[in-house]
């Protein structure tokens, strides 16, 4: 079964000088609800810890991702910079860069 995930800002290409990647300020965006459920820690750890020093992504939830980026530090401990760009009620976006 194939998993599409979309990128969140879908108008990215408009919006950010065509790359469409779903960029801001050079990170791309993931949300997180396009992932189901059971893989998304797996798949988001999995990810994250195969991104090269230096390389960021922000994630986006409609809920906390302490939880993710609590088993994220056990998988990888001190690997990572984290940073809240905002915090809910609504929406979560934090910017993980890979150290």
């Amino acid at each position: 079964m194939a998993i599409n995930l979309e990128l969140a800002g879908a108008n990215a290409k408009k919006q950010h000088g065509g790359c469409g990647c779903g960029c801001s300020d050079g990170a791309p965006e993931l949300a997180l609800s396009a992932i189901p459920k059971a893989m998304r820690s797996g798949a988001v750890i999995g990810g994250l810890t195969s991104l090269r020093s230096g390389q960021q992504v922000v994630l986006v939830a409609d809920h906390s991702p302490a939880p993710l980026l609590s088993a994220l530090n056990r998988v990888a401990p001190e690997s990572f910079d984290i940073e809240t760009l905002e915090e809910g009620p609504l929406t979560w976006r934090v910017e993980v860069t890979r150290r």
